[in-house]
């Protein structure tokens, strides 16, 4: 118990990095490359989407503006998923024989995959309508082998977000 504990603790104590670094500070002026169309400071996971589509600035705006408002949405699926992972892993490694409690542990797993593959999957979605036919097909193309694949070993930072 004490060692799940830990993975949790350490496990958030890395999403809120994450969400640190990715964030920009009230007050922190927009860079000359941010300004010219380069590079997102504030949401540099967005870089590859921008320059691979060529998204034009009203068009990253509203990428980026679906991105935050799912944002947290992802971060709470991601924290159950990872509490629900280490509760399977703690009752096989303590286990002698796929117990009621498994069971139920690997139904609950698997009930939070399917949550988040659809969370994810309405996301998707929602970004490729503001692309035009040609790049969300391409777009979708792309992500959603990473939704149906989406496995146990699901963590922050997986690229999967």
């Amino acid at each position: 118990m004490k060692r799940g504990l830990l993975t949790l603790i350490a496990a958030l104590l890395a999403g809120i990095a994450g969400f640190v670094l990715t964030s920009r500070s009230p007050g922190v002026p927009v860079s000359e490359d941010r300004a010219e169309g380069h590079a997102s400071p504030v949401l540099p996971e967005l870089d590859w989407l921008r320059h691979e589509f060529k998204l034009t600035e009203e068009q990253f705006a509203r990428v980026s503006a679906l991105h935050l408002a799912y944002r947290p949405t992802c971060e709470i699926l991601c924290e159950k998923i990872i509490v629900s992972r280490n509760k399977v892993t703690e009752l096989v490694v303590a286990g002698k024989d796929v117990s009621p409690g498994l069971r139920e542990a690997f139904r609950e797993h698997a009930h939070l995959l399917a949550e988040c593959q659809s969370a994810m999957l309405e996301h998707l979605y929602e970004t490729a309508a503001v692309l035009p036919p040609d790049q969300a097909k391409r777009y979708l193309e792309a992500m959603i082998p990473h939704v149906i694949d989406m496995t146990m070993d699901h963590k922050p930072g997986s690229g999967t977000h």
